[in-house]
């Protein structure tokens, strides 16, 4: 049996709370800004952990336990915290 599709309402509300949290966080970095910190003043973080977190998440995609808009703002987040050297 088919799974049930998802309700335009609960896109909305989905893509409502991506902003909300995109708005947060820019607030956030406005705030830290103003103050003189800067993203380098940032706790480093386990860059392997990172990386597991995005096989979790392509394997999540797969597996259709995530939609691909919840996959691509989870993405997105990871991609902003992952180190390139």
């Amino acid at each position: 049996m088919a799974r049930p599709r998802t309700t335009v309402g609960k896109l909305q509300r989905d893509q409502a709370k991506r902003e909300k949290a995109k708005a947060k966080q820019e607030d956030r970095l406005a705030r830290r800004q103003e103050r003189g910190e800067t993203a380098s003043a940032a706790p480093e973080e386990d860059q392997e952990a990172l990386l597991e977190q995005f096989a979790r998440l392509h394997q999540d995609l797969a597996d259709g336990r995530i939609s691909l808009d919840e996959f691509e703002s989870r993405q997105d987040d990871l991609r902003r915290r992952l180190r390139v050297d």
